[in-house]
């Protein structure tokens, strides 16, 4: 049975606007909201999870593709490893879509040696049918950045 969307848990917003904006320490994401499709921001981290790793949010547009989002320093290994703990917990939540994505928004540049990881975890995340981005700068996205290129046909 679906949640009543007018009465969500507190964890759980309903953005105003063009935009649906997380941010943390200096580092952030904007995700462009289209038309009148339900875009919810979901605090994760001491909202949805309370213990144990756990991403920052997830961005997740009813129609299009989840977002789990990971605001962090430099530690993109660490990222990683929070987006796979969030990842099944939000799968198994009443309001997940069918189509998930993950993004780190790191503070600082990538290391040449970084890179090498980041391919492993982006072959990964691709293989949990999820489309990974690792950024260096706060920007604004399109949900539809997010989607693997067999789930953008569907």
């Amino acid at each position: 049975m679906p949640i009543d969307r007018r009465d969500l848990p507190s964890y759980i917003s309903r953005p105003v606007g063009e935009w649906a904006i997380v941010a943390e320490k200096g580092r952030s994401a904007k995700f462009r909201k289209s038309g009148g499709d339900e875009v919810f921001i979901v605090h994760v981290d001491g909202g949805l999870i309370t213990s144990g790793e756990r991403a920052d949010y997830i961005v997740a547009h009813t129609k299009i593709v989840d977002v789990i989002v990971e605001l962090k320093g430099s530690d993109t290994s660490k990222a990683i490893g929070q987006l796979r703990a969030t990842r099944p917990v939000w799968k198994a939540y009443e309001l997940s879509g069918t189509n998930l994505g993950a993004l780190i928004v790191r503070s600082q540049g990538i290391h040449p040696k970084t890179t090498a990881s980041i391919d492993r975890w982006q072959r990964e995340f691709r293989k949990a049918k999820m489309k990974l981005l690792i950024e260096t700068r706060n920007r604004g996205y399109e949900f539809s950045e997010f989607l693997l290129p067999e789930a953008s046909r569907a």
